[in-house]
């Protein structure tokens, strides 16, 4: 995110300084695409309810991006395919609680895990990642639906719900935000982050800043901060 806020503030001074021709349309470029795509992906990107179709959503845009500019486009595929383990059959279930869903989609997701026999005991593993190529055509946001499995049960499972307690799902998703059990799932998984991406930017901050401070007093306050 470092260099995407080098590029927007090269943009909104590119008249304070000198720069080529083509160095202004590169520039010009990056700064359009990381404010019309990448920021609110990358933003929304630590938050447990919605990743999976943030990331689902901004991976078909850059497949409709690539008419436009071929370069940027696969390059930021590139990087998706790299993140798929948002999509894998654990993790799509927290979408159910996403409330900029169309609701017909939410109804759908629910109606699609509750035709897959609950199994009565999941094993732990590692998380098997969805089979999405660079070249395979994505239609946000309906494939959501496609990336649930048995697994989906997990979150059900931690959350200690049985079939009584989600009787929720069996109502209109207009009535689900005034059902207590609805609510109880929702705020678990609405106070959920996103540890990996915290633990990378944390990394990334404390390796720009580490040589700034000089003593070990200073350097503790620093680690203090960022963590």
């Amino acid at each position: 995110m470092a260099y995407s806020i080098y590029f927007l503030k090269m943009q909104l001074l590119s008249e304070q300084f000198e720069m080529s021709d083509a160095e202004a349309k590169n520039v010009k470029t990056m700064a359009t695409f990381i404010a019309l795509f990448h920021s609110k992906a990358f933003l929304q990107s630590r938050l447990a309810m919605i990743f999976q179709a943030v990331d689902l959503k901004y991976l078909s845009m850059m497949s409709l991006y690539r008419k436009e500019n071929e370069i940027a486009a696969a390059s930021a595929i590139k990087s998706i395919l790299n993140h798929l383990w948002y999509l894998s059959e654990e993790l799509v279930a927290f979408s159910v609680f996403y409330r900029e869903l169309a609701e017909s989609l939410r109804k759908a997701l629910v109606e699609k895990l509750l035709s897959i026999p609950r199994p009565k005991r999941l094993l732990p593993g590692k998380p098997k990642f969805p089979k999405t190529g660079p070249n395979d055509s994505v239609e946000y946001s309906d494939q959501l639906i496609r990336f649930k499995g048995p697994n989906s049960w997990l979150l059900f499972d931690l959350l200690k719900m049985n079939e009584e307690q989600l009787d929720w799902m069996q109502a209109p998703v207009s009535c689900w935000e005034k059902m207590s059990r609805y609510k109880k799932a929702e705020a678990v998984v609405r106070s959920m982050e996103v540890v990996n991406d915290c633990a990378e930017r944390a990394v990334k901050l404390i390796t720009d800043f580490k040589d700034v401070v000089g003593n070990v007093e200073e350097q503790n306050y620093l680690f203090q901060v960022i963590e």
